[in-house]
């Protein structure tokens, strides 16, 4: 197939410009569906990255916010700003 792939986030569509992104939820559950990790997890994960990005949700919040399922999910929390803690 040699058409182009939506990216799971783009700038929003609604005809401003105010640099803010969308989750392109349908191309990212497509994407997640063939994980062998926890999609839920990888969908909820972007669609809160995407509001870090918007500044509508503050780093530290999101990091805390799925640690405990990160590592339930990979065993450890490898994201930079926890530097592999795992528990």
């Amino acid at each position: 197939m040699n058409s182009p792939m939506t990216p799971p986030t783009e700038p929003s569509d609604d005809g401003s410009d105010d640099g803010r992104y969308d989750l392109n939820s349908e191309e990212a559950k497509r994407i997640l569906e063939g994980s062998e990790y926890d999609a839920d997890l990888g969908f909820e994960m972007a669609r809160d990255a995407v509001q870090v990005a918007n500044g509508d949700l503050d780093e530290e919040t999101f990091q805390e916010r799925y640690h405990d399922a990160v590592v339930a999910e990979f065993g450890v929390d490898d994201r930079p700003t926890n530097q592999g803690e795992n528990a």
